[in-house]
């Protein structure tokens, strides 16, 4: 890794504790682009969300586009996408979380897709370096993209913000998992705490780590289970839980 100067880790530092503002998975997306666009000033910045099941494909961004030309580049890459070395990379199980597609392809090669043509070429992208972030039947990349070759100095910042990016990512998308759970298997007579604290005992989850992930103590998440109990007139958590009861 290239070695860094003081002003960089001092961006790095002002990004991780950015990641740490609570979004939905609706805001994260633009979020962590203002975010990344601090971090590597000067660079072209996406983040791609692409659900493979329904084809629903997300796009954020710090290009300057009109809504005409906005829509034209995101038609077009619901098409194109999977020209994309990154996306073969992706299919073929690749593991890296950091990946230069310069790596993936030769350049000639890759000039003549039509993903190149039509996504890089007309907006002077020649070279793109990618963050994949892991979600079950997702496709997830923060990409940078630049007319020149990105920096080793860039590369070393992405790969120290990597691990970051992905424990962020992971924890918007459980809570909108949390929160689609709880509305949607309610019960009536709990509190929106209690519904929190019974959808993790249905998750196999000991009090303790339910108070981590709640950010609370194990003695108030022992309070909650013994609510829970008395509500649902279960005897013991495991009784509650097979009992097929929804929270």
């Amino acid at each position: 890794m290239e070695t860094l100067r003081h002003t960089d880790y001092c961006r790095l530092l002002d990004f991780v504790a950015g990641l740490q503002e609570s979004v939905d998975v609706a805001t994260f997306g633009s979020r962590l682009i203002q975010l990344a666009a601090e971090l590597l000033p000067g660079a072209t910045i996406a983040f791609d969300q692409i659900n493979e099941s329904s084809g629903q494909y997300r796009l954020d961004h710090n290009v300057p586009l009109d809504l005409t030309d906005q829509i034209k580049v995101h038609t077009r890459l619901q098409e194109v996408y999977r020209e994309n070395p990154i996306y073969s990379y992706i299919q073929s199980g690749g593991k890296d979380q950091l990946v230069d597609l310069v790596e993936l392809m030769p350049r000639r090669e890759f000039q003549r897709t039509e993903f190149y043509q039509d996504i890089f070429r007309p907006y002077g992208i020649e070279h793109q370096v990618s963050v994949l972030l892991s979600r079950k039947g997702w496709i997830n990349s923060l990409t940078i993209n630049r007319d020149k070759a990105i920096p080793s100095r860039m590369k070393t910042l992405l790969a120290l913000a990597a691990r970051h990016i992905q424990l962020a990512h992971q924890n918007t998308c459980m809570m909108e998992d949390i929160t689609k759970a709880v509305a949607t298997t309610e019960v009536a007579n709990l509190t929106s705490r209690e519904n929190e604290v019974f959808f993790w005992l249905q998750e196999g989850k000991r009090n303790s780590e339910i108070a981590i992930i709640l950010g609370c103590s194990p003695r108030t998440i022992d309070q909650h289970v013994q609510s829970i109990l008395r509500k649902t007139g279960a005897e013991t958590r495991t009784a509650a839980v097979r009992s097929g009861i929804k929270s």
